[in-house]
């Protein structure tokens, strides 16, 4: 009985273990890559125009890039990207935020404008946060291996500033 009782009682330990190593491996899974993900505590401002592929001045390309940027080693068989970007700002007027895909014309891969924050009753602060995310598809220009994504922007039609506080940027594939 004793026997029965000790190869039972192994036989749990083992099944702990093994359970205990699949649930340590399937939360490091979940976790982005240190190049997947950037952050900036620094306050950076930017004045410019930006047109982002629009057809009014200035020509698409003109939209200076700034911090922070990431990037992400795509497969042979090159799959969609998530990229994601929070912060902190305000901007003098309308203004324009893409990315610029491996160097290339900053663009819009969804939301794009930052509005210019209103002071509303009871606050001193015209400091708003946003979050923009963009699905970034391999016709985008995606290519197998290393990927690019800066941050670009500008005022939209006009030259405006814009100060961007604390910010992330990721990018997650599926």
């Amino acid at each position: 009985m004793k026997t029965l009782f000790d190869q039972t009682k192994q036989n749990a330990l083992y099944l702990m273990t093994v359970v205990c190593i699949m649930f340590a491996a399937s939360l490091s899974a979940l976790a982005i890559p240190p190049a997947q993900v950037a952050r900036t505590a620094a306050v950076q401002t930017i004045t410019a125009a930006c047109s982002l592929g629009f057809p009014f001045p200035p020509a698409p390309g003109n939209c200076p890039s700034f911090n922070p940027f990431v990037s992400v080693t795509e497969p042979a068989t090159v799959t969609p990207v998530i990229v994601t970007w929070s912060a902190d700002y305000n901007t003098t007027g309308t203004s324009v935020l893409g990315l610029s895909l491996n160097g290339g014309p900053c663009n819009a891969f969804g939301p794009f404008t930052l509005q210019e924050p209103q002071l509303t009753a009871g606050s001193n602060s015209i400091t708003v946060a946003t979050t923009h995310q963009w699905v970034v598809l391999p016709s985008d220009g995606l290519v197998a291996g290393k990927n690019l994504f800066f941050l670009c922007g500008g005022g939209y039609e006009a030259v405006q500033t814009i100060n961007i506080g604390f910010s992330t940027l990721t990018v997650q594939t599926q």
